[in-house]
């Protein structure tokens, strides 16, 4: 048995190519947003708040980020699964939630590489479909 893992996180290099290629989108889409990249322990490599910008959209983003960083999927999926057990399990949604930190807003994705966890991006400041599409796009960047 191993004494050590051997866990693979995004770069801080990487992280500023995941952030920029997120505010030239948000720029493109003449959005103003926060963008948190975190490692995969869901530490924050990079940030940025535009000009513009909600200070509420930087919280948001930092949330979806450690949220991504947590749980390992995205947020918009997460926010799902939640929603589809309400009925069953109401106290699981509100558990989950009432975790600080825990968000479960469209706009937080993973960053993979080789089909494996090494970060997430967040994006906050747009409708949650822009937030999502940004996001994914910047992801990709990696």
């Amino acid at each position: 048995m191993a004494d050590a893992l051997n866990e693979r996180t995004i770069s801080l290099e990487g992280a500023q190519r995941v952030l920029a290629t997120a505010l030239a989108l948000a720029g493109q889409m003449k959005l103003r947003i926060s963008v948190a990249v975190a490692g995969r322990a869901g530490d924050l490599k990079a940030f940025a708040r535009m000009d513009g910008a909600s200070i509420l959209s930087g919280e948001t983003a930092r949330r979806k980020v450690y949220t991504v960083a947590a749980t390992g999927m995205s947020t918009q999926e997460f926010g799902s699964i939640l929603k589809s057990e309400i009925g069953e399990e109401p106290e699981l949604f509100h558990g989950m939630l009432g975790i600080d930190g825990i968000i479960a807003v469209a706009g937080g994705v993973p960053i993979r590489l080789d089909g494996q966890l090494i970060g997430a991006v967040a994006v906050s400041g747009g409708t949650s479909a822009e937030d999502q599409k940004i996001a994914e796009s910047a992801a990709a960047a990696k």
